[in-house]
């Protein structure tokens, strides 16, 4: 009866020995010191169960009854001896917790036999289960019979899947949470935007309306001025009025394509509800009438009196084509620096090509007053 006790004991320990050493490379030190216990309980001959049962414990004392019990069944163990000489070494030990460990040790007795003698080599497992069970009692506390450590392993073994479902819960909404946020983000940008996109067009509406406004008033104040004509200097030669006459009436051309063109753009631009693509298609329109006008009038050759008003007119139109460059890398990237540059840029150019106006304007007036034939003058 004791012999076959002492097998099932010795399987016992070798299974729970094997899920103690794998908790243990894990990392689940509690549940290895828990398994590895019971393991020298069953078999308190178990070397190994005492050396890796030294290693998943905290205090010195524990490791050390450990590492002493390893050395009382093997006495050549080089690991538990380097561990004893170890915690010496750091004074980890009192002097007399080494004094009744190794007492502990000295009482051990061997492993036993297979042979039926006496009723004292019967008696030698009880008692040495009985030393083991109350030195146990200051290793592990709370741990208890055989069914508590089998309950302790699944109360842990429970704990460790529901920390599993926590992470993976946690794991599957932590994108869900960033996507929420990707979209909040995304929609409040677009809509920033937006409304810049919608303030940028309103102004420059407002300043191609204004500089076109100012343009008209300064035709009809022309109009209605009364001219008084002066007399004709000497030196003015008709081939010079003809001239300057021959460049106005080719300049009128572009400058009424670029006043449709214009007026195209706005239409477009001030629909309500217009999409960035429509207004960025209009101003790539508008770009292209301004660049085929450029081309046209940079090759006018321009008479002595218009020549300061030709070169203002092309910067004026240098400084839209830059204007309208950023504006369509604002509708590409949707930057805010962009927006203020075509606003900046658009407000020069218009200053410029006003000015332009006015000269020309001014010589248009002078021309189209009625002018007395030379031999008519007394």
């Amino acid at each position: 009866m004791i012999k076959s006790e002492i097998k099932a004991n010795e399987r016992e320990a070798a299974q729970l020995f094997v899920r103690g050493v794998a908790a243990a490379r894990g990392g689940q030190r509690r549940l290895a010191a828990v398994l590895l216990s019971r393991v020298v309980q069953l078999d308190p001959q178990h070397e190994m169960g005492w050396l890796w049962l030294s290693g998943v414990l905290d205090d010195p004392k524990d490791i050390a009854f450990c590492l002493r019990s390893a050395l009382a069944i093997n006495p050549h163990n080089e690991r538990a001896r380097r561990g004893l000489e170890w915690l010496n070494s750091r004074q980890l030990l009192r002097d007399d917790d080494t004094a009744i460990t190794a007492s502990f040790a000295r009482v051990a007795p061997a492993a036993p036999t297979d042979s039926p003698t006496d009723g004292v080599v019967q008696e030698t497992p009880i008692s040495w289960r009985s030393r083991i069970a109350s030195a146990f009692r200051r290793l592990a506390p709370r741990s208890s019979p055989s069914s508590d450590h089998a309950e302790s392993w699944w109360v842990g073994w429970r704990h460790s899947r529901q920390e599993m479902g926590r992470a993976r819960a946690l794991l599957w909404i932590m994108p869900v949470l960033l996507l929420l946020l990707t979209l909040a983000l995304n929609y409040a940008l677009r809509t920033a935007v937006e409304r810049n996109e919608a303030l940028v067009a309103a102004e420059l509406a407002r300043r191609v309306s204004a500089a076109e406004t100012q343009a008209q008033s300064v035709d009809d104040a022309a109009a209605r001025v009364l001219v008084v004509p002066a007399i004709l200097e000497p030196e003015l030669a008709a081939e010079r009025e003809a001239a300057t006459l021959a460049y106005l009436s080719r300049l009128e051309e572009p400058r009424a394509r670029l006043r449709g063109a214009i007026e195209s753009y706005r239409n477009a631009t001030s629909r309500p509800g217009g999409s960035s693509i429509v207004h960025a298609t209009s101003a790539q329109r508008l770009r292209d009438e301004i660049e085929q006008a450029y081309a046209v009038i940079a090759a006018l050759e321009p008479p002595q009196t218009l020549a300061e008003a030709h070169v203002l007119y092309l910067q004026g139109l240098e400084l839209e084509l830059t204007a309208l460059d950023h504006m369509l890398a604002f509708y590409s990237g949707f930057r805010a620096e962009d927006a203020n540059r075509a606003a900046l840029t658009m407000a020069e150019a218009a200053r410029r090509l006003d000015q332009a106006r006015q000269a020309l304007d001014r010589q248009r007036a002078e021309l189209s007053v009625e002018r007395p034939l030379p031999h008519a003058i007394r």
